[in-house]
């Protein structure tokens, strides 16, 4: 470890001109994850000026940061599980820095197998040795407890900004604004979530909640997920034989652009809530098992439903109890907020 203070500003003017690219990014291995971690970047991108900025992300959510317009190059890490091939990869870039997001020992040793020559990240995971900055991991302040500060603490303790907030992300491509992209009539619903059960809103509210927009609103009901969701979007659609079931069919590039077209997205503590939030898309959001002030969606048009119950968050993947986090969050207290989301969602975003 270095034992003077380390700045991402000092890394970039102190390059030589076509020997080193500044900066590589290594991206957390999850959407949700990845998408808390969008301001953090952005604040680097305000102190980096021209230099260019490098995310390398596991293949399966490279999409996310091809979305980012202040991120210039995306490098995929197609086999992640492979340390020398990751290292390589990174190796050929010729990066003079990395800030590593992720806390595993894992990124660091590919980091420094690499060759780059400045490692940051927090010193966790027995990692330290392999960091030329290895950064205390931050006490716990209530007002910084969400996960984004955990990464905006990252890079705010070699230089960058301390902001926390970044404008809706738009997909590759795209020329509509999120208000001509929301004339369209659909209600995409995500019923799944990787965590386990314990975050899964009922089957049976979704279908309530989407009966009803499809009634009084001539809502275009869509269902997303991944393939591992195919059971419950299965159970979902038998409840509501109108909706176009896309679950395990879209890639993270059909989804965002899917979301971001998107009238209102309805959905569970989730990769897709974080990403239809970043999006700017309306998004109605209940959680149960987890905690919204830890890892609630970041964008300006979410509206959250959480019951307080004494056992929530527990953080369990399936609940022993009543699931009375989730049942007290029901479609007579969504649907009125949901109505409102989508009557209103032809306004500009914030941000």
């Amino acid at each position: 470890m270095t034992s003077h203070p380390l700045t991402i500003q000092a890394v970039a003017g102190a390059r030589s001109p076509g020997v080193r690219t500044p900066l590589v990014v290594r991206s957390p291995n999850w959407l949700g994850d990845a998408v808390m971690a969008l301001p953090a970047v952005r604040n680097l991108r305000h102190v980096l000026g021209p230099n260019p900025i490098t995310v390398a992300t596991p293949s399966k959510i490279a999409d996310l940061w091809r979305a980012c317009p202040w991120v210039n190059h995306v490098l995929e890490l197609d086999k992640p599980r492979q340390l020398w091939a990751t290292a390589a990869t990174l190796r050929a870039g010729r990066f003079a820095c990395a800030v590593l997001l992720p806390n595993s020992l894992r990124t660091a040793a590919e980091a420094k197998l690499a060759g780059i020559p400045q490692v940051v990240g927090y010193n966790r995971s027995m990692r330290g040795w392999l960091l030329n900055r290895a950064v205390p991991v931050p006490e716990y302040s209530p007002a910084r407890s969400h996960q984004q500060y955990y990464y905006i603490d990252l890079v705010r303790a070699v230089g960058g900004w301390d902001k926390d907030d970044f404008p809706p992300l738009v997909p590759e491509g795209e020329t509509a604004t999120p208000a001509d992209a929301a004339a369209e009539p659909v209600l995409a619903l995500c019923p799944g979530a990787e965590y386990g059960p314990a975050k899964r809103w009922p089957v049976e509210y979704y279908a309530e909640v989407a009966r009803a927009l499809h009634e009084q609103r001539g809502a275009r009901v869509e269902i997303f997920g991944a393939a591992r969701d195919a059971e419950v979007a299965a159970e979902l659609t038998r409840r509501i034989p109108f909706a176009h079931n896309r679950t395990g069919q879209t890639t993270l590039r059909e989804l965002i652009v899917a979301l971001y077209r998107a009238r209102l997205v309805l959905c569970n503590d989730s990769g897709a809530m974080h990403l239809a939030s970043a999006l700017g898309t309306p998004t109605a959001a209940v959680f149960g098992s987890t905690e919204p002030a830890r890892t609630g969606p970041l964008g300006p048009r979410t509206r959250i439903f959480r019951r307080h119950v004494p056992c929530s968050p527990c953080f369990l993947r399936e609940c022993p109890l009543d699931f009375a986090c989730m049942h007290g969050s029901p479609p007579a207290v969504v649907l009125p907020v949901c109505l409102d989301l989508w009557d209103r969602a032809r306004g500009p975003a914030a941000g």
